[in-house]
């Protein structure tokens, strides 16, 4: 797979709840190694999407954020 956005995440899911229309997504960040970092990223995507991709527990991912939707705040102090 080759895809363009730099804003990629590797991970593991560690949860994954079917709801009606959208699956509840834990993944857990990764690594360089693999190693797992105690870091979440949640997300939701559609329930057949989810099935089709067979994702599960310990199922490798790649969070991918583009950058057009990041947003970046410094607090004033």
């Amino acid at each position: 797979m080759e895809i363009s956005a730099k804003n990629q995440i590797r991970g593991k899911v560690k949860n994954i709840q079917h709801g009606q229309s959208y699956s509840q997504i834990a993944i857990e960040q990764t690594d360089a190694n693999g190693e797992e970092t105690g870091s979440f990223i949640h997300a939701a995507i559609p329930v057949d999407i989810a099935k089709k991709m067979e994702l599960g527990k310990d199922t490798k991912v790649i969070a991918i954020f583009p950058a057009a939707t990041v947003i970046v705040a410094k607090e004033n102090t």
